[in-house]
């Protein structure tokens, strides 16, 4: 089960991947044709082949129940109850005013009593109301009443107003002043509006005119030709083909159950990650054997086509808008550039199955992202995060703005909405530098950025191991730029090798004295000990070192090159010193006492600082530093290794170590040159 983890996490990786991909699919199944408003339309004669609709776009739909919503007449009900109690508290004021023995003025109050009710049947609108007050005068009403709707405008209804000029003037007919008095004030007293807005009513009639609209505005027939080769696709042809669109993906819903679409989907976009796997595969064997890559690759795929078809399905947000860029970004901050590239060019063919004008899709994302990818491949530091953000916007724009001019062959139909989306995809991008701290923490992966960080010489372990072992740490300088040319010449990650090689031998620094780079002429504490005692201090190195990479919380792929970098090999010096003694007492020596731990070298850099380091420090010790010694030195040194099996394990082919062998020859040339004499 361990044993194939690897195997099981990308499998893994790929399910889980189809599966979101699956959930975020758009609902419409692919159209065969590809069509852009103003080009001509490049593929045969189009006939319809079934009766279908002109539907309108959502645009215009919009626009239609946007002017339903703003010209719906607002509903105001009348409300009789409220007449009658207005006349009734009128006529209990006048009656409490006026003493029950003065009858004089009942005749006036009765007719006028006759004339506000009148009034009051015409409706007072209540216009106080929030709604009321925004309307202008002529802006139409609606006034229920009598379970009728009757129109009005605003103008044309009767105010509060007019109602006490109107009890005014009834006012002027009556001659007794104390009778006018009293009448006139009961009836300003109780005046109030008794039609009121009501929201319901309005609502239900705006509903009923929304549920009105129609979405077909003309018809096609089957057989009519809706395009042919070399015409323009003008406003109404690209309206007739997404009608023609729609239709047809509904159709293949009625008539498959859709779900053959779905599998065509699908199947084409398995068939694309399957290339993606199958590239690393071939291209990048080291990456595929471990599974972190992979899963990574995947991840970022599958979140930059859900944030894409969220964009595509929304009418607020353009796809321009959704950084997809991230990826080769963020890939390349951890991996080389063809693997960066690759991945984002199956990301980008993914989403454009489903994007409006594929082609241009594609050649915008892939135009702009792989120049700043190439520009981020030039430098890891964070410094260039602005600066490829910038990149970004720059090549989104130029190739926009190109794509348009050849297109359109002029400039004046660029619409300039675009370049703000491209800028907000540009900044989005540079949520790439915090997402490195992220992706190393949850994936366990460690970054170039990082790597460059970790191999100055003023990090704490660094600098301590240069005070302390000052000989372990020059000969770690020279394994780093050894490993350095080799992983040039064979491939390789230069930045990891070189990092890796200046930590390789930190585990010295405990007993420096016993390691012949920090010892005096003459002065070899080992001539004091015995062979096992060397040996064990010698292989301790190993393990010291890992505890304090540990300790220092250096990253786990630095420590498996301290692990690897003897591989399973024996301290052959102190073993043979240990048989010698054994043969004259007749004894026999466990030779597991004189190994290192291991593992073997498992990757090609792991296998390449093996190399360097066995031939930077078996040079110290060669007497005459001639082309003859120093090429049979690395022949003999990297043979037994091959010979012992230490790279069984290394994606590393035969090819690979002879080269290998020529590039370790040709650094010790320029290491150990004659030099002129001086004297």
């Amino acid at each position: 089960m361990l044993h194939n983890f690897a195997g099981i996490q990308r499998a893994g990786a790929f399910v889980v991947t189809l599966l979101v991909i699956l959930i975020f699919l758009p609902k419409d199944g692919l159209f065969k044709f590809e069509y852009q408003v103003n080009q001509p339309w490049k593929h045969d004669k189009l006939l319809a082949p079934f009766d279908f609709g002109i539907k309108k776009s959502p645009q215009e739909l919009e626009a239609e129940k946007k002017a339903i919503q703003e010209g719906q007449p607002l509903v105001f009900f009348y409300d009789q109850d409220i007449s009658n109690d207005i006349l009734s508290k009128v006529e209990r004021q006048y009656s409490a005013q006026l003493p029950d023995t003065a009858t004089q003025c009942d005749s006036s109050f009765q007719s006028a009593l006759e004339i506000y009710a009148g009034v009051l049947n015409m409706a007072i609108i209540e216009r106080s109301n929030e709604a009321a007050k925004n309307l202008s005068p002529f802006d139409e009403l609606l006034l229920y009443k009598a379970n009728r709707l009757n129109p009005l405008t605003y103008q044309e209804a009767i105010t509060l107003q007019q109602v006490l000029d109107t009890i005014d003037t009834v006012g002027f007919i009556i001659q007794d002043s104390n009778c006018r008095a009293i009448i006139i004030d009961a009836f300003k007293k109780q005046i109030r509006p008794n039609a009121l807005y009501n929201d319901s009513l309005t609502n239900k009639l705006l509903m009923a005119a929304m549920d009105e609209v129609v979405s077909i505005e003309g018809k096609i027939d089957k057989g009519t030709t809706i395009i042919d080769r070399g015409d323009v696709v003008n406003e109404y042809r690209y309206k007739v083909l997404e009608s023609l669109k729609l239709e047809y993906g509904e159709r293949i819903i009625s008539d498959t159950g859709f779900q053959w679409s779905i599998f065509g989907e699908m199947g084409i976009i398995a068939a694309l990650i399957g290339l993606l796997i199958l590239f690393i595969y071939m291209n990048q064997d080291r990456l595929f054997n471990d599974p972190r890559p992979m899963t990574l690759a995947l991840s970022l795929l599958a979140l930059s086509y859900a944030f894409s078809v969220l964009a595509i399905s929304s009418e607020t947000i353009s796809i321009y808008a959704i950084p997809i860029g991230i990826t080769p970004l963020l890939m390349r901050m951890f991996y080389d550039f063809r693997v960066s590239i690759f991945t984002f060019i199956i990301s980008t063919l993914i989403v454009a199955l489903f994007v409006a004008n594929p082609l241009e899709y594609m050649v915008i994302q892939l135009g702009a992202i792989s120049f700043a990818t190439l520009f981020q491949a030039s430098s890891t530091r964070r410094s260039r995060m602005l600066a490829t953000a910038l990149i970004v916007f720059i090549g989104y724009s130029i190739i926009y703005v190109l794509i348009n001019v050849a297109q359109n062959g002029q400039i004046g139909n660029i619409d300039s909405g675009m370049f703000g989306w491209f800028a907000i995809n540009s900044l989005l991008c540079m949520m790439v530098f915090p997402l490195i701290y992220i992706i190393e923490k949850v994936f366990g992966y460690i970054s170039e950025t990082t790597l460059l960080e970790l191999s100055d010489s003023n990090q704490p372990l660094l600098k301590e191991l240069a005070i302390k072992a000052p000989g372990t740490f020059q000969h770690s300088l020279q394994v780093a730029n050894l490993c350095e040319k080799v992983a040039v010449a064979i491939g390789g990650n230069t930045v990891l090798l070189r990092t890796a090689a200046m930590y390789h031998d930190v585990g010295k620094m405990n007993e420096p004295q016993f390691f012949i780079e920090n010892q005096l002429p003459d002065n070899n504490p080992h001539d004091d000990l015995e062979p096992e005692e060397s040996a064990t201090i010698i292989i301790n190195h190993v393990l010291k070192g890992i505890d304090l990479c540990r300790e220092h919380r250096i990253p786990f792929d630095i420590i498996q090159f301290i692990q690897t970098h003897h591989g399973t090999s024996t301290v052959r010096f102190f073993l043979k010193k240990a048989k010698e003694k054994a043969e004259q007492k007749g004894e026999s020596v466990d030779e597991a006492l004189y190994s290192y731990p291991g593992p073997r070298p498992k990757t090609k850099e792991h296998a390449i600082l093996m190399m360097a380091d066995s031939v930077e420090a078996a040079s110290r010790s060669l007497k005459k530093f001639d082309k003859e010694s120093m090429d049979k030195l690395v022949d003999g040194l990297i043979e037994y290794q091959k010979n012992e099996g230490q790279f069984d394990n290394a994606a590393i082919t035969l090819k690979d170590i002879n080269a290998a062998k020529r590039a370790l020859k040709i650094a010790l040339h320029g290491i150990y040159h004659q030099r002129i004499s001086y004297d």
